[in-house]
């Protein structure tokens, strides 16, 4: 597959149709200034940010194209750029109001951003991987030490197990890591999704297109059991409905570069310090999100070989009959081949994450808003007594929330292992066999086929490339090399002894 080397080749070869940015109402210029900034290397006090104070305190990489590079620049990320973040599970029983106001304090001694201002409490934060602050490591090391085999632990475990209808210790999905003071904290991670056709899926997917879908799943949820839930076109959980905020979100939280309207995160060794200023101008967001949205779509991509070829179109009719294609739409309103419904579907009780999908009714972030670190990644604040409520008795109610994602569009997909919300599959067969929940029906008709069969719809997907003109990552960055930022960048370890920050 071809890689151009820049962007700004396009403007020299007339024999293309027109530029990759003539959908978009961006000139050429901001969208090659957004690409500098895309695939800038941010140092601390870096001269691109006079203003703030560029990489950091907190990141979890160096520049966007580390996370974004499986296919090109603005594909998706390898495990290694996972974003990790810190939840505590809720035992039954553990809240109450006489004892709310002690845990919201452990809380906010664990991670200034478990409570905001108004003392509402964040079910999970994100735990960034780096900082330039040399007492971190240890801090982090410390946290994300898998939890120690105990007495104590396993009854603590066999008590999740039976609230969730689980017989075994392995198949408990949370990743439970430090324990104090009747607060069990685990870790939930997000894989980078690729950013190929974002522009796209922002201008051409409506509202009105994702609730016509929602319906008519509806509609025959009681035979396929497929019902899933409107949120917002962006994120994991959909909790995003627009690209700017996404772009904005992802500047602050995983770079550290703080921007209006999103706050970088604080140094959790130093609260109180905030940035003044901002990192990124209000021209430089715009060329950054001008960049993003003027990315290629992906592209089926066909064998030239007839006997291949056939394959996969038998491959695609299967993908359809056998139910995949019920959440995986392969065209919504005028977008045509994303494969992808943007709706929210019960995974079944392997995907359960600490942190839960927003319930109906859905407020999903929109750029018009002022958001917290915690609602880019689909958290939210709840007062003190929500929580009491919700946790004080033994948990009866479903849990489906917390086992919710948004469909991912499969355009692209054979250029961006690996697979599911935290990468958990190396493979698309992998991705496959591991569907549950709403998907169970499709998983078990899908195993069911002969090995030709299934052969033939894992030739269809691997036929979904990342686009033919995406540009190729420059060596620079390709490797993650030492730069002067990583000289003082502090790396996790897999080091340390099970303590909380509290006792820091």
């Amino acid at each position: 597959m071809s890689r151009l080397p820049s962007l700004l080749v396009l403007l020299g070869i007339g024999c293309l149709a027109s530029p990759v940015w003539a959908q978009f109402d961006s000139d050429p210029e901001s969208i090659e200034r957004g690409r500098e900034l895309f695939t800038h290397q941010w140092k601390p006090n870096d001269t691109l940010s006079p203003n703030g104070d560029g990489l950091g305190p907190v990141y979890n990489a160096n520049s966007c194209v580390a996370c974004h590079a499986q296919g090109g620049i603005g594909g998706s990320g390898a495990n290694e750029s996972n974003a990790q973040m810190l939840a505590f599970v809720p035992e039954p029983g553990k809240f109450t109001s006489r004892n709310i106001d002690s845990i919201r304090n452990r809380l906010r001694t664990m991670h200034p951003l478990f409570v905001n201002n108004d003392g509402n409490i964040s079910t999970g934060v994100l735990l960034h991987r780096y900082s330039t602050n040399p007492e971190y490591a240890a801090i982090h090391a410390s946290v994300t030490q898998p939890l120690e085999e105990t007495f104590n632990s396993r009854t603590r475990m066999r008590r999740m197990l039976r609230e969730r209808n689980l017989s075994d210790l392995g198949f408990l999905p949370l990743k439970l890591v430090t324990y104090t003071k009747d607060l069990q904290f685990a870790l939930a991670e997000r894989n980078p999704p690729q950013l190929f056709g974002a522009g796209e899926i922002a201008d051409k997917v409506l509202d009105s297109d994702i609730e016509a879908i929602a319906r008519a799943q509806l509609l025959t949820s009681n035979e396929t059991g497929i019902s899933g839930r409107k949120v917002g076109r962006f994120g994991w959980r959909g909790q995003l409905n627009d690209l700017g905020a996404f772009v904005k979100g992802a500047c602050a939280a995983e770079v550290g570069l703080q921007v209006d309207q999103m706050y970088q995160s604080p140094d959790p060794t130093k609260p109180n310090e905030q940035l003044e200023g901002v990192d990124l101008t209000a021209d430089q967001t715009k060329q950054l999100i001008d960049f993003v949205a003027a990315l290629p779509r992906p592209a089926q991509v066909l064998p030239e070989d007839p006997n291949a070829r056939s394959r996969v179109t038998q491959g695609h009719l299967l993908f359809e009959s056998i139910g995949c294609a019920s959440c995986h739409v392969e065209d919504v309103g005028a977008l045509k081949g994303v494969f992808s419904d943007f709706l929210l579907h019960d995974m079944g009780p392997e995907f359960e994450d600490p942190i839960p999908a927003q319930r109906i009714p859905v407020q999903v972030v929109s750029i018009e808003d002022r958001f917290e670190m915690p609602t880019y990644y689909g958290s939210e604040y709840n007062p003190p007594q929500v929580i009491v409520e919700k946790y004080s008795v033994a948990i009866k109610e479903d849990r489906k929330e917390y086992r919710e994602y948004r469909t991912p569009p499969l355009w692209g997909v054979a250029d961006s292992a690996p697979y599911l919300h935290d990468g958990r599959a190396e493979s698309i067969r992998a991705a496959i066999e591991m569907h549950n929940g709403e998907a169970r029906g499709a998983t078990a008709t899908f195993m069911r086929l002969n090995e030709e069969e299934q052969f033939s719809v894992i030739s269809f997907l691997k036929s979904l490339k990342a686009p033919e003109s995406a540009e190729m990552v420059p060596d620079r960055v390709a490797e993650r090399p030492v730069t002067d930022a990583d000289a003082d960048k502090i790396s996790s370890t897999s080091e340390g002894t099970m303590e909380s920050v509290a006792s820091r």
